[in-house]
């Protein structure tokens, strides 16, 4: 299979040099690897491909994966077959590194290599649920982003911010009409919660700490000139302390962590600190609270989500 790949590689007049299963000196890293195949490209650059194996561990996957970067080399992953209804752990996580895309070298592939002179792909694009029908793609055709894990399209990235973003809109509505912050926040996910104004201020005063994270100061829970004075009052008050530990997790998770050192951090491990004692009660990862804070700000308090989006470079700003 190795063999086949750099073979097909080495009919793209561009092509200086193949190596299969050779050792590669390292430039940035301690030690060297011998990928499956490395291609030399001339101008064009670089190319890694590693022919993967159901049983490949997957911290040997992270581990290439994690040298090729360092090194500066596109690394693709590549499989002579592929299942989507049966698909192994390790071929699972090579996908989700590669942006959704499983490239597969098959019949179709090998035929329109040589047809095409250079190295082409079947594609398999995840539609969030299974796959679609497979698409042939040129090599010089992917995208490389920073991770050096070329894809075809961003099946990963793209359709998960969207979805976070749309969960998010119901809210900026509501906001705008929100102008006397008396009434309840018309929003349907806050129906069921029976503390109806608390939750409120917390989702409002959520959305402002992300505001200012992003470098869009608006202040949503209240008049106050800024988030500071905002969480001061709240959390002296009867409002927020309930939600300290809550808000604690948003805020280091976001660029605006220094809150955490000055009069707000010192509220905020008040309230934590009642609760040990007894006299504040705080709401844990169980609860509904931290629930939809989750569902409306996972890139900060969804571990998963946050890890998806950095092993992609795709983290917002806000929440680095």
């Amino acid at each position: 299979m190795c063999e086949l790949i750099a073979e097909l590689a080495a009919l793209d007049e561009r092509c200086v040099s193949t190596k299969v299963d050779q050792y590669i000196a390292p430039t940035k890293t301690d030690t060297g690897r011998y990928p499956d195949v490395f291609v030399d490209w001339g101008g064009f650059g670089q190319f890694a491909v590693e022919y993967q194996m159901s049983h490949t561990f997957q911290t040997e996957v992270s581990q290439r994966c994690v040298h090729y970067e360092k090194e500066g080399i596109p690394l693709l992953w590549v499989f002579s077959t592929f299942d989507p209804d049966k698909i192994p752990q390790a071929v699972s996580d090579v996908i989700h590194r590669h942006r959704g895309n499983a490239f597969v070298v098959d019949q179709a592939a090998v035929a329109a290599s040589r047809q095409e002179n250079t190295l082409v792909l079947s594609c398999c694009l995840s539609d969030g649920v299974g796959f679609e029908g497979s698409v042939l793609a040129r090599f010089d055709e992917l995208e490389i982003p920073a991770s050096k894990l070329p894809f075809l399209e961003d099946r990963l990235v793209k359709p998960l911010l969207d979805e976070i973003s749309n969960r998010r809109r119901p809210y900026f509505r509501a906001f705008h009409d929100w102008g006397d912050r008396i009434e309840d926040l018309r929003v349907d996910d806050l129906s069921a919660f029976s503390e109806r104004k608390k939750v409120d201020r917390l989702v409002a005063a959520a959305f402002s700490i992300v505001a200012e994270a992003a470098g869009k100061p608006h202040n949503y829970a209240s008049e106050h000139n800024n988030i500071k004075g905002m969480l001061n009052t709240y959390l002296s008050s009867k409002t927020l302390p309930g939600f300290a530990q809550l808000l604690t997790e948003l805020i280091s998770n976001t660029s605006q962590r220094d809150l955490l050192k000055g009069s707000v951090g010192k509220h905020l491990r008040k309230a934590i600190d009642g609760h040990r004692t007894g006299e504040i009660y705080q709401v844990d990862q169980s609860s509904p609270e931290w629930v939809l804070l989750k569902k409306l700000f996972p890139e900060a308090l969804d571990p998963f989500v946050r890890q998806r989006l950095v092993s992609a470079y795709a983290l917002p700003t806000w929440a680095t």
